[in-house]
């Protein structure tokens, strides 16, 4: 074997690094003056006064004074002039600060090369208590001219015999950066820093003094009527604060309508409730099922939660309720959007113009019908920057690192904002009908053919000319052919997404059993259900005629499709019918639209079954069952789903069967709405209530005591 020599050397970082890391690492102007009121922060100035002179572009300067700790010529030299010093980095090193126990926002100690983004000459005047004011000049271009490398470069740091600047005992810091690159500054880019950094500090929770303030000299005009954070924040229509701690999860919720009558103010609050998660993008991706309440361990790399939503609606009769409606459509215009805080100090660029970091607009898009969009939303999400040492800010500072703790925090603030909305769902229905002018009558309109009976004998009383009738009739023909072609499709809709959802789990479940070596009749019996699941759902996609069904086929057809799915959550699921422990009947109806809405039941149990099971940390099995009763005196039958879930709150029972109404987070509120259609198109009605309700007309066991569905049919 040949002889070999190793040799090591030194890696280098030429100086234009400094440069790229100013230019690559800052997002923008705004944001680069906004790292240096940061480090203002961290060295617990209360005051922070900003100056940019821009009239003349050929001495124009931009400079941030605080009354901060200042530093010494050994910080100078330890701290300052290192880059990416630890000093504020990792839990050994953040120390709180001295005088008001902030912790430090700077943690990858190359924020003071924002300067490098704005111009070519900076000068550095800081003094500490006790130390020497010092003074440091640097023109960019002549420093990089002093080495290929990094460590050729060299700063000349001045110490003052007597203080310049920093007199009687003052301290604090201030950066000087003249010779700007930017030589126009619109006046959208002044209200622009304008907003980012009187914003740096919550409005809602700020644990002690801090304010920045902006002065343009000559363009004061570009920043005339421009509103704080807070101006408009009780003109706000809805109210609701919420935490997630390890105690739960905690909301209290206020309406506070303008002073209309039909409409009336509301509040609500919980300790130690029950947040209901939207699906996480982990699930999305695995094709898994994740939890479906939040626990506290979920806090973990996070930390507590608090926070404020403030609920707007633009429309024009609110909003001149007001008063003040050009001012308050103006502030909206600058404030909406979700704010994201840290020890009261806002991380950016949550919350900006643009920015929808939780898809509110996309959700309100997707699932309309009281969904709010980031531009009628104030809302400021306030976390602790001890305890969310899992949330990483960018390099770049425009937000936390995608993945690990953010994924799991997204879907955290997302579900309380679905919560939120759907609390305020009938409020902003009564609002609605207040300024539509129905007033407060809680008289529910008549059905659509209670209405066309109505009306047609009506017409026949008064001896109106028949024409009329028939053109009514024509009416009630087309709504009835449409109404069918809806409920056809949207049953199918609903069944699809868990077709869809089953076929992909189980191919990978076939996938693992492949892997593990199962035998050959059991990987035959994964694909034979795959099989059925594909093809026992086409018949649901086609339009049906109404005929006679067997009451065991519709409940056989209906589990069948879902068997794989009560199998992985180990569903203990009953049907005295298919057993022949209860007689079979036949149904007139639509097999399609029967088997669907009976389906969409099943599933509905299923999910609030285990919101039970979660909530209670209990191991019970999930229980459904189908009950089936006929009565031979007159021919009516009812098919009943009942389960050991959550049951149905009083404001489900109420409004359940209305369209869009969903208390299951991202629930499109279609449900319950097509099942009774279908009963409709049987000539029954569909009946929501309680196990023990249904006891009444049922043989149901006592392990059954969550919600009962019944689809009732009519006799002879």
């Amino acid at each position: 074997m040949a002889d070999s020599e190793q040799v090591q050397f030194p890696i280098k970082a030429r100086s234009h690094v400094l440069r790229l890391l100013g230019d690559e690492l800052i997002g923008d102007d705004g944001l680069a003056v906004f790292e240096l009121v940061k480090n203002s922060y961290d060295a617990d100035a209360t005051t922070v006064r900003v100056e940019m002179q821009i009239v003349d572009s050929q001495n124009s300067s931009i400079s941030v004074a605080d009354n901060g700790t200042g530093m010494s010529i050994d910080d100078i030299e330890q701290k300052w002039l290192v880059l990416a010093t630890d000093s504020k980095r990792g839990k050994e090193n953040r120390k709180r600060s001295n005088l008001f126990k902030r912790s430090p926002l700077g943690e990858k100690g190359i924020g003071r090369i924002a300067a490098f983004k704005l111009g070519e000459q900076l000068r550095l005047t800081t003094k500490a208590d006790g130390h020497r004011e010092c003074v440091v000049d640097i023109n960019f271009s002549e420093l990089l001219d002093q080495g290929a490398f990094l460590d050729n470069l060299r700063v000349s740091v001045r110490e003052l015999e007597k203080p310049d600047t920093f007199s009687q005992g003052a301290t604090g810091t201030i950066i000087e950066i003249s010779k700007l690159y930017r030589q126009e500054w619109t006046r959208a880019d002044l209200r622009k820093i304008q907003r980012l950094i009187t914003s740096l500090a919550s409005p809602f929770e700020t644990p002690d003094s801090f304010e920045v303030s902006l002065s343009v000299p000559g363009r004061e005009k570009d920043l005339a009527g421009m509103f704080g954070s807070s101006d408009f924040t009780e003109h706000s229509i809805w109210e609701y604060e919420f935490s997630l701690t390890e105690d739960g999860f905690s909301w209290s919720y206020r309406f506070k309508p303008p002073l209309w009558k039909g409409v009336k103010p509301s509040s609500a609050n919980e300790d130690s409730g029950t947040l209901l998660l939207i699906s996480s993008e982990k699930d999305e991706v695995s094709h898994s099922s994740g939890p479906l309440i939040f626990h506290p361990n979920m806090l973990r790399g996070i930390g507590p939660i608090h926070g404020l939503i403030l609920g707007y609606y633009r429309r024009t009769e609110v909003l001149g309720a007001s008063g003040n409606q050009a001012q308050l459509k103006r502030w909206l215009d600058d404030q909406t959007g979700v704010r994201v805080y840290r020890d009261g100090i806002r991380v950016f660029n949550y919350g900006e113009p643009g920015d929808d970091w939780l898809n509110l607009n996309v959700r309100r898009i997707n699932t309309p019908g009281g969904k709010f969009g980031t531009n009628s939303i104030v809302a400021a999400v306030s976390l602790s920057l001890d305890d969310s040492d899992g949330l990483k800010e960018k390099t770049n500072r425009e937000g936390f690192d995608s993945g690990g703790s953010f994924i799991q925090f997204r879907q955290l603030i997302t579900s309380v904002f679905d919560h939120f909305e759907r609390e305020a769902k009938a409020d902003r229905t009564a609002l609605d009908a207040a300024i539509k002018g129905r007033g407060e009558s809680t008289v529910a309109p008549p059905r659509f053919m209670d209405a066309i009976w109505n009306l047609k004998q009506g017409i026949k009383s008064k001896r109106i000319d028949k024409g009329f009738l028939r053109d009514i009739e024509a009416i009630e023909h087309d709504y009835q052919e449409l109404r069918d072609v809806m409920v056809s499709a949207g049953t199918a809709g609903l069944n699809l997404a868990v077709i869809f959802h089953e076929v992909e789990r189980g191919i990978e479940a076939l996938a693992n059993a492949v892997d593990r070596g199962m035998d050959e009749s059991a990987l035959k019996r994964h694909i034979e259900q795959l099989n059925y699941m594909l093809h026992g759902f086409a018949p649901l996609l086609k339009r049906n005629t109404v005929r006679p069904i067997l009451c065991s086929e519709v409940v056989s057809s209906a589990e069948r499709l879902r068997r794989t799915r009560f199998q992985f959550h180990k569903v203990v699921f009953s049907a005295p019918v298919l057993t022949s422990e209860e007689p079979d009947f036949k149904i007139l109806a639509a097999p399609n639209l029967l088997i669907g809405a009976l389906g969409n039941l099943l599933d509905n149990s299923l999910y609030w079954s285990q919101v039970r099971r979660e909530r209670e940390d209990s191991k019970r099995p999930i229980a459904i069952r189908v009950a089936t009763v006929y009565r031979e005196a007159d021919g009516s039958s009812l098919i009943a789903v009942v389960d050991n879930g959550t049951g149905f709150s009083p404001r489900a029972i109420s409004a359940a069967r209305t369209a869009f109404f969903s208390e299951r987070p991202e629930g499109m509120g279609l449900g319950l709405y097509f099942a009774g259609l279908v009963a409709e198109q049987c000539g029954g009605m569909l009946t929501i209530g309680s196990t023990d309700e249904l006891r009444d007309e049922v043989d149901i066991p006592a392990a059954y005591d969550g919600a009962a569905v019944s689809i009732r049919f009519p006799g002879k």
